[in-house]
């Protein structure tokens, strides 16, 4: 299974000074360690425009002058259409569903200041998502999709990535990643520690109702994750009528957010 997708098309380019990396940052998926220890450690942490510097990042109100001396822009958005005429490099990390879900959990327990954190408090893991997922979708169901392209769709996130994106990585190998997207940019070497995997730290907690909710719920995410890890030639099979003209719609929806920025 790959560990990192470096676009072909795309890594020609990489090492234009006017180019401006861009990460729509799917929360728990590994956004931190890729803005602190991979971009800033790389690029100097006064050039990475992002949340803990800059304020909330608003992607789509971004123009040149917002990014003027800045080399990357990383926060919680949905890649669209904005302002910037400089060339664009947009990455990515993905991270399996069922374990970003339960992840997602234990951070909202932490986080006070939380929308869900007193669900948190009060519920178990399967109670807590069944609840907060039906409150809050759009933060706990195929984000990571909605992120790529603005729609919840696996296949037209994969198209997004193949036409547009540098480079994927996964939350578990963001060492590896480092190493495929510090080569292409011609960046010093970066050590990023592994940590335990997700499925020894998480699977004791998942019951058979958690699994099957989450993954559900998550289907575009799942397809997403899988067709990226298992490498090319990165395509989904055709799937059922129905399920086709929803795609033709969201492709019509992700072209909108796209270029105009809807």
């Amino acid at each position: 299974m790959g560990t990192f997708f470096i676009n072909p098309k795309l890594a020609a380019g990489a090492r234009d000074e006017a180019a401006l990396i861009v990460h729509p940052h799917a929360q728990r998926t590994g956004g931190n360690t890729l803005r602190n220890h991979i971009l800033s450690a790389a690029l100097g942490k006064e050039r990475v425009y992002c949340r803990t510097r800059n304020g909330a990042v608003k992607w789509r109100k971004l123009g040149d002058r917002d990014v003027e001396g800045f080399k990357a822009v990383t926060d919680h958005f949905d890649f669209t259409a904005n302002a910037v005429t400089r060339p664009l490099l947009p990455v990515a990390v993905l991270r399996h569903p069922l374990y970003r879900a339960v992840s997602l959990y234990h951070f909202v327990r932490r986080k006070e200041r939380h929308r869900e954190h007193k669900l948190g408090e009060a519920m178990g893991l399967e109670e807590f998502y069944r609840t907060a997922s039906e409150l809050n979708p759009r933060y706990y169901r195929n984000l990571q999709c909605r992120r790529i392209c603005g729609v919840d769709d696996a296949r037209v996130a994969l198209e997004r990535i193949e036409a547009r994106f540098l480079a994927v990585g996964f939350t578990e190998h963001l060492g590896e990643f480092a190493g495929a997207l510090g080569a292409v940019m011609g960046w010093p070497s970066l050590v990023i520690e592994a940590g335990e995997s997700d499925a020894a730290r998480y699977e004791p907690e998942i019951t058979p109702g958690f699994r099957d909710a989450v993954l559900k719920d998550n289907a575009e995410d799942l397809a997403l994750y899988e067709t990226m890890r298992a490498g090319p030639p990165y395509t989904l099979p055709r799937r059922a009528p129905a399920q086709e003209a929803r795609t033709l719609l969201n492709r019509a929806k992700g072209w909108a957010k796209q270029v105009l920025g809807r």
